[in-house]
């Protein structure tokens, strides 16, 4: 079997193969019925055409209901005869079949298939089928036949029998006429006045005078009778098509079939001949030519049609400069959804009908999808201006309470040679720009972006081949905890080391993947990569600290996304808590409830759930609300000018977030951390767990296992913080940062709501005096008056209530329990720095005093003694003792 390659390279059938092929499905198709083979050939916008003009047929499903439709009119036939004749097109292939078929009530029926294929990417398939009589042939054979045509022995019955086999087909009559100046008749059947609208056949006569010349075109009479001469020297028969003039002005365009026969006995030549009414035909035709070129809601040029009349413009026009234009509508899914898909299919008619009135010569326009649109034009005189402004007027009028506006996206074709489909992509890219700026409505191609083409394009062409050769190396930026600057675990970041072009950057590589989907093939490889790094900690009995990985907005369209971890796990034997899952708001955005259902998925499994770059969406609360997030990850683009003094509003935020997480009890990891400032910034507001350059940019495996061998922890704690959002102490300077830590007391900063109290953020010197664990002292379960000794606990909410009320410093002798079961004394002192509404802050100073506490008691037993022995000296000591004190 010989096979050639379509443009995507896939093997296609030969043609010769091809004509077999269409043979077998339509002598099937007529003699049983069966359209199973045709259907497994459609695509899936065929468009069918049945016998009759006024019925057609778009998509596989309305196109198979056809065929079984007109199959019950030629059922019980027997195909006599089947002949295709194809040609080559510049997409596929063209075959016209002539079948000859028998039924029951006619022995001879001929019908044209006309079969369009086109070739695809799964293969060549059927996009056309058009069935129509073949008037032509059918008639010809029967009209021209010698047993009916022979005028020698003619009788009556005989040409009776011919007036009633032609009157039996539609728009057909039969005629007969002399080849004398007019071309004068002879005979002509009553269906020749009918097909040209005449009442009668006398009104018919009158204006016929007996020529049939009077009715047959100008332009066409002297052609039409050239070309019956040239095939009389050839054969006794002829066809020919002209135009015939109709009683209301209009003219039909018909096809004479006949036979030019000489009586040699009378010396006269006569031609008969059937005159068939061809307009149906040519308008089936039409029709079906239309719609395979045109969009069937505008009326505009497909973009096939456009990218064809377009390189016939530039062909044509080689010495003027052209313009292609692409522009599509703001927001056009708003309007669908706002105002129905009615009033959008009517604002793109509206659009569609502005382009057809454009007086430019040569253009093209077209729509390409949607509400997108293509124009072709001369640059001369300013026309995209004008194109433009008319179209923003346009948006104007249209009657809708709505603001329509436009983007446009401009080409200007400086190299001819180039397929109109990059010049079309080419003003794509251009409109994309003009998309994302935002504030500019056209974008032009230029060549930087032409540049960015051909990087990507070497990036493109690089992919496969690298990452089957090991070229992407996986690297592990580590987290940390902020308080112990430990590593608590790594996030796997992947790098391209190419070895020609040396390490490219995933800024550049990163979105040429998510456009064209490879980043699901490297996403996979970054999470097998993983998972072994993972089992080969385990198997060197190393320290085991999660690793999270990204999980782009494209895997999570995988149908099996969630088998896939749960394969990756199994095979590599690893507990699916240290495989942690980064999943982008961006993503959440776009598909919220397809994200929310994968995630509880995997969650279920094991796989803790991180939300990456929170807050750079548009639905962060209700995301918070639905989505199943066992971590939050805020990007610090808050403080990126944390530096200045103005820092107040974007370390509100930053406080407002970590504060409403902990609210919801879900910790938080700051990463892009770069400066010693924003460090400590995270201190102050309780958040705990960093990642960023300040403390390591991502490194290499080994590196980092170095990294963790200085210090890790491998039982972190994530800090939640209030909820207040009103309190402006989370807005604290570093200054207080260094104040908190270099005291050498114990300070602890406390939120009272009503009656309960709350630590939000304690000093070394407190964990340093009472030894508690840091996941006692801000886990959910910290009670603060379980440490402090029942006796006291009434003085220690006395001393609150009254560092509330005076608003002053106050302070008491507390005795408190610490985490070793031993009990201390300590002076607090409680000041007011904030209150607001029912939430009150306050700064507490803790001294341990247990030595002096131990004195006092020593003393107060020497005194008890010392009264009992003798009373005057003592009353004496006491008085001392209080000057003392």
């Amino acid at each position: 079997m010989k096979l050639f390659k379509s443009p995507k390279g896939r093997m296609l059938m030969d043609q010769s193969k091809t004509v077999v092929l269409t043979k077998r499905i339509l002598r099937e198709y007529y003699e049983f019925g069966n359209i199973t083979d045709i259907q497994k050939l459609f695509t899936e916008d065929v468009i069918l055409f049945g016998i009759h003009s006024e019925t057609y047929a778009t998509g596989k499903v309305k196109a198979e209901q056809l065929l079984r439709k007109m199959h019950q009119d030629i059922d019980s036939c027997r195909v006599t005869k089947l002949k295709c004749v194809e040609s080559n097109t510049g997409e596929g292939l063209t075959i016209r079949a002539n079948v000859v078929y028998s039924t029951n009530e006619r022995m001879r029926n001929m019908h044209q298939v006309l079969v369009i294929y086109r070739d695809t990417e799964a293969g060549r398939q059927i996009c056309g089928m058009h069935f129509q009589r073949d008037m032509r042939q059918e008639l010809t054979y029967q009209v021209v036949s010698s047993r009916l045509l022979n005028r020698g022995g003619e009788n009556e019955s005989t040409m009776e029998e011919i007036v009633d086999m032609v009157s039996s087909y539609v728009n057909c009559a039969y005629v007969q006429y002399r080849p004398d100046k007019g071309l004068p008749l002879d005979y002509y059947s009553d269906e020749l006045w009918r097909m040209l609208g005449y009442v009668s056949s006398a009104d018919f006569g009158a204006s016929l005078e007996g020529q049939i010349q009077r009715i047959i075109h100008a332009d066409d009479f002297q052609p039409s009778r050239a070309e019956i001469k040239r095939q009389l020297l050839k054969t006794d028969t002829y066809q020919v098509e002209y135009r015939l003039g109709r009683q209301d002005g209009s003219y039909i365009w018909c096809m004479e079939c006949g036979r030019y026969v000489f009586d040699k006995a009378t010396g006269v030549g006569t031609f008969n001949a059937v005159i068939t009414n061809l307009s149906p035909l040519k308008q089936t035709h039409a029709t079906f030519l239309y719609n395979l070129r045109h969009d069937r809601l505008t009326g505009l040029y497909n973009k096939k049609a456009f990218c064809r009349r377009t390189a016939e413009i530039l062909e044509e026009n080689p010495h003027t400069e052209f313009e292609i234009m692409r522009f599509n509508i703001a927001r056009f899914k708003v309007i669908n959804d706002l105002f129905g898909e009615e009033t959008g299919d009517k604002l793109l008619k509206y659009v569609a009908h502005f382009l057809k009135s454009i007086r430019l010569d040569p253009c093209a326009y077209g729509r390409l999808y949607a509400d997108n649109f293509l124009l072709c034009y001369p640059t001369e005189n300013n026309v995209r201006e004008h194109l433009i402004h008319s179209l923003q007027m346009l948006a104007e009028s249209f009657a809708l309470d709505y603001r329509i506006e436009f983007y446009f996206g401009v080409y200007t074709v400086r190299d001819p040679e180039l397929s109109v489909t990059t010049m079309m992509d080419r003003a794509s890219m251009g409109l994309s720009r003009a998309q994302h700026n935002g504030l500019v409505l056209c974008g032009e191609y230029d060549e930087d972006m032409r540049e960015c083409i051909v990087n990507e394009q070497v990036i493109v062409n690089n992919m496969h081949g690298s990452l089957q050769r090991g070229e992407f190396l996986v690297y592990l930026q580590p987290k940390y905890e902020l308080m112990s600057e430990k590593v608590i675990g790594a996030e796997a970041l992947v790098r391209w080391l190419h070895p020609q072009l040396g390490f490219i950057s995933p800024a550049k590589f990163i979105p040429v993947f998510e456009q064209n989907g490879f980043i699901y093939q490297l996403d996979k490889y970054v999470w097998e990569r993983a998972c072994q790094l993972l089992r080969e900690d385990m198997d060197k009995g190393r320290p085991i600290l999660p690793i999270s990985v990204n999980v782009s907005r494209i895997d999570l369209y995988s149908p099996n996304i969630v088998q896939v971890f749960e394969n990756l796990i199994r095979k590599y034997r690893i507990p699916p808590r240290y495989l942690e899952l980064e999943l982008t708001e961006s993503a959440y955005v776009e598909n919220p409830q397809q994200i929310i259902e994968i995630a509880k998925q995997l969650q279920g499994k094991g796989f803790p759930i991180l939300m990456d770059d929170f807050g750079s969406g548009y639905s962060s609360l209700n995301m918070l609300k639905d989505m199943p997030v066992d971590i939050l990850k805020i990007d610090l683009k808050f403080l990126a000018d944390s530096d200045k003094e103005d820092n107040g509003r974007g370390g509100n935020i930053l406080n407002s977030v970590v504060r409403m997480a902990k609210w919801l009890h879900i910790p938080v990891i700051a990463e892009g951390v770069e400066t010693q400032q924003q460090a400590d910034f995270l201190r102050t507001i309780g958040c705990e767990c960093v990642q960023g350059f300040f403390y390591s940019k991502p490194v290499p495996v080994d590196v980092y296992e170095g990294l963790v061998d200085q210090g890790y922890s491998s039982d972190p704690v994530l800090v939640h913080l209030g909820t207040d959002e009103t309190v402006d102490m989370m807005t604290m300077s570093a200054q207080l940062t260094v104040l908190f830590n270099s005291s050498g007391g114990a300070i602890g900063l406390y939120e009272l709501v009503g009656s309960s109290l709350e630590i939000l953020r304690v000093n070394d010197g407190y964990f340093k005096l009472f030894g508690d664990p840091r996941e006692k002292v801000y886990g959910p379960d910290n009670e603060i008056m379980d440490r402090i000794m029942p006796e006291d606990q009434e003085k220690f909410w006395q001393l609150i209530r009254e560092a509330v009320d005076k608003k002053n410093g106050c302070e008491a002798e507390i005795r408190r329990r610490c985490s070793n079961g031993s009990v201390v004394w300590v002076r607090m002192r409680a000041s007011v720095i904030c209150a607001e509404n029912m939430r009150t802050l306050l700064y507490l100073v803790m001294e341990d005093i247990t030595p002096l506490a131990r004195e006092r008691a020593q003393l107060k037993a020497i005194r008890e003694r010392l009264r009992a022995i003798n009373p005057e000296e003592v009353a004496k000591f006491e008085q001392e003792f209080t000057l003392l004190e």
